[in-house]
């Protein structure tokens, strides 16, 4: 089974790249303005903001809201907010196991064709209605064999369920 925080910095990882990462970091250990993260990250506000906008999108990050006595303008505080970061990730695992699951029962029900050129992948009906010859370079279709497909699918469905401690 995989490490929780392991998983969490993957997902923030993938979802913010590497200077949302740093982002992320920063707050997590305190509370900051979108131009203090900018500066300390040498980063564009705008990218900043992004990379705020996602997390909070994502519910990962929360922000306080106060008025400057001065201009009179808002000024935002954000902080990194991972308490619901494993319950996000699990639906994202879970989620991504449902569609290969999707996908293997697809790629175990139909027969699939292909020209030589490998323009496109039918399946029979498909292949059928195009009279077995591909549209793009009309080179006749051949039955496609798909058992490495379906192989790594169920490799990879199997390993999903063996890292979150599920039977596979």
């Amino acid at each position: 089974m995989r490490d929780i925080d392991t998983l969490i910095f993957e997902f923030l990882e993938d979802l913010l790249g590497e200077g949302g990462v740093e982002i992320a970091s920063i707050i997590s250990m305190k509370e900051a303005t979108a131009e203090e993260l900018a500066e300390e990250t040498e980063m564009k506000i705008n990218d900043v903001r992004k990379v705020l906008y996602k997390l909070y999108d994502h519910r990962l990050a929360s922000y306080r809201r106060t008025r400057d006595k001065t201009t009179g303008w808002y000024i935002y505080y954000w902080k990194l907010d991972l308490d619901k970061a494993p319950e996000i990730v699990h639906e994202m695992e879970s989620s991504y196991l449902t569609r290969l699951e999707e996908r293997l029962e697809q790629e175990q029900a139909c027969m699939y064709f292909v020209c030589r050129n490998t323009c496109m992948r039918f399946t029979f009906d498909d292949a059928q209605e195009v009279q077995f010859k591909c549209p793009e370079c009309g080179e006749p279709l051949e039955y496609y064999d798909n058992a490495k497909i379906i192989e790594r699918l169920q490799d990879e469905i199997a390993s999903i369920k063996h890292a979150s401690g599920a039977s596979a």
